[in-house]
């Protein structure tokens, strides 16, 4: 699935600026990959949830107030894992 982050943004230390990105899970790194433009970047993840009641990989992307975006994704196996991103 595709996110759109639409001015530039950080994800703790780490810079994100603003494209279109497709997310990917890599759960064994604890990482949520964030491709675009032959670049990747890998922001740290926390898992919240091991059992979900899903039964297909889901990306949500909204905003949890302020300049404080949530990025969460949920696979029916690796549980749910969200990383939070803040617009600068």
């Amino acid at each position: 699935m595709r996110i759109t982050i639409s001015k530039d943004a950080t994800c703790g230390n780490i810079p994100v600026p603003r494209n279109d990105y497709w997310v990917s899970l890599n759960p064994s790194g604890g990482e949520i990959s964030l491709s675009a433009g032959g670049k990747d970047i890998k922001v740290k993840a926390t898992k919240r949830r091991n059992s979900t009641k899903t039964k297909k990989l889901t990306i949500q992307f909204y905003c949890g107030g302020g300049k404080l975006w949530s990025l969460i994704v949920t696979t029916p196996k690796q549980g749910e894992w969200v990383a939070f991103i803040e617009y600068v």
